[in-house]
């Protein structure tokens, strides 16, 4: 026999979850729902009304029942198109044309039921059929087809929200990154960039710490994206800027699917008019952006998939003019520069401007004595400025994916999941010489989603949301010539712990060469629950 404890702590564990769920997290799935109210041709309400708005792609039903004064509401709408129809013996049947349900829409629908057989239906009509009455949100949605069809320097996504009334950015350029994550964020209604929240599926994709963009779905991938600019509601309220969600599509019961792939190469491209001017060569470039898409039914009006990838490869040659000694520095003969080299120990000038071998760091000799590694001027120029032109190359490779899961487990309940990942890794791969070490990021990203939507009775609907986002993003030096451990090959004591040189100055007007112990490796996770329950008593929801 359950003891009153017993009783009490589920209860009161039921009670912590419902109202601190929500403060853990904001947001919702992207999905929408509809409400409204049914009455008869007198404007009386109609209670008892089923109201069955039916997915066009899938088959799948959501429904909702008008209650004692006519109001029904239907949470949890996937977006789409749908067809809205509400019904109840002794009337004839009231069926909408399909409408479209946009991301995080509270969309009204009222309904006139005629007295008749409900084998008959009555279409309804009119020049706006679904309105946004019940909130003041004020922002923007983006369809899938505007986002397909709009071109997209670099396919980030981000650009879009730069379309809105009262989004700028002082750095267009950041917009037009390949990367999946970082990138370009907008300054909205003059709150900075840092205030914005990015979801996919209703899961946050923030970086904690600087708040970055973690990942950049797919163009291809996104059934719709929202943008809140002011007034959402409050379980977006952790933010003062933009609330930007993106949806990730769901199958249907027919296949669709598409590739492609969108090449640049610099040798297509015309020069810019400023290296025309100076005679300049256009810089390099080659960038490859791959995918495709898949979705479709694992069981017919029942569970549905949808999968995409994409990939980008990114190699852009170039050239870069770093100082070096010139030989005779290199032996202490500095008679070429006009001003006074100095002792450091007795502040007196050098004779002329020779330094005697003795008094030149071991150490440096053996680095300026070292052309594999360290070389002469290769270019001849007035002074030591630029003295040295070498190669260097830059790429990026990535990859991206999103695997949805839509189930339709019974009338009363759907279910959905998704997983998305993506690998980053950008790379200076080479520089002009061995000892000019080049640089790496790497931005490994992981999000789950996991949804559940219940009906427990036609007035009350509780939905879970459960998620997880991870990003790593781990920098650093890189030894692109595999030179090792040159601070023992030096004689610099200590050791050091990254392949490659410590940071070391050579003086005023030569280029440093090694690099500092920078490496940097973040692991930022983020666990989400969100809870809702929907109660619809009377007029109120």
């Amino acid at each position: 026999m359950n003891t009153p404890r017993s009783v009490v702590m589920p209860g009161l564990l039921l009670l912590l979850l419902v109202f601190l769920a929500p403060a853990l997290a904001a947001g919702q799935t992207g999905a929408a729902s509809l409400t409204g109210i049914v009455t008869d041709d007198s404007g009386a309400a109609v209670p008892g009304a089923a109201v069955i708005a039916t997915s066009q792609a899938t088959n799948v039903e959501y429904t909702g029942l008008s209650n004692a004064t006519g109001n029904y509401t239907i949470t949890s709408v996937p977006v789409g198109a749908y067809v809205v129809r509400a019904e109840l013996s002794g009337f004839k049947t009231a069926a909408t044309k399909p409408i479209q349900v946009e991301a995080r829409q509270i969309a009204r629908l009222d309904f006139k039921l005629e007295l008749g057989s409900l084998e008959e239906t009555v279409l309804v009509t009119g020049e706006s059929p679904v309105l946004q009455t019940e909130s003041a949100t004020v922002g923007e949605v983006i369809s899938g087809t505007t986002v397909a069809a709009l071109p997209l320097n670099g396919r980030n996504t981000g650009q879009l929200s730069l379309l809105l009334p009262g989004v700028v950015t002082p750095n267009p350029g950041s917009f037009t990154s390949i990367r999946n994550f970082g990138g370009g964020r907008p300054f909205v209604n003059g709150n900075r960039e840092q205030t914005n929240n990015y979801t996919i599926d209703g899961i946050d994709m923030n970086e904690s710490i600087d708040n970055l963009v973690a990942y950049q779905p797919s163009p291809d991938a996104l059934a719709q994206i929202s943008v809140e600019t002011n007034n959402y509601s409050a379980d977006s309220g952790n933010v003062a800027g933009a609330v930007i969600s993106n949806v990730i599509k769901s199958g249907s019961n027919a296949f669709r699917g598409n590739v492609f792939e969108f090449y640049r190469d610099s040798r297509m491209d015309a020069n810019q008019w400023s290296n025309n001017r100076s005679n300049a060569p256009k810089p390099e470039r080659r960038q490859d952006i791959y995918g495709g898409t898949l979705g479709g039914p694992l069981v017919r009006n029942e569970l549905f998939f949808f999968a995409n990838y994409q990939g980008t490869r990114f190699n852009a040659p170039g050239f870069e003019t770093p100082s070096v000694a010139p030989e005779s520095w290199r032996s202490g003969d500095l008679s070429s520069v006009a001003t006074a080299i100095r002792d450091p120990l007795t502040g007196q000038p050098f004779p002329g401007n020779q330094i005697p071998l003795s008094r030149i760091s071991p150490i440096a000799r053996t680095i300026l004595n070292n052309p594999a590694l360290y070389p002469l001027p290769n270019r001849a120029v007035s002074g030591v400025t630029g003295n040295f032109v070498g190669e260097t190359l830059t790429t990026i490779r990535a990859h991206q994916a999103d695997v949805r899961i839509d189930w339709n487990a019974s009338r009363n309940d759907k279910v959905f999941g998704r997983f998305s990942f993506a690998e980053y890794d950008s790379r200076n791969d080479q520089r002009a010489f061995p000892l000019l070490l080049g640089s790496r990021t790497d931005a490994p990203f992981r999000n789950l989603a996991f949804n559940w939507n219940r009906v427990i009775r036609s007035s009350l609907v509780n939905e879970v949301l459960v998620g997880y986002n991870q990003i790593t993003i781990v920098t650093g030096a890189l030894d692109w010539a595999g030179i090792g451990n040159a601070n023992e090959t030096f004689g610099i004591a200590g050791g050091q712990p990254i392949p490659g040189l410590s940071s070391i100055g050579l003086g005023s007007g030569l280029s440093s060469v090694g690099a500092g112990a920078s490496n940097t490796d973040t692991l930022d996770k983020t666990y989400q629950i969100n809870q809702k329950l929907t109660w619809l008593k009377g007029r109120h929801t």
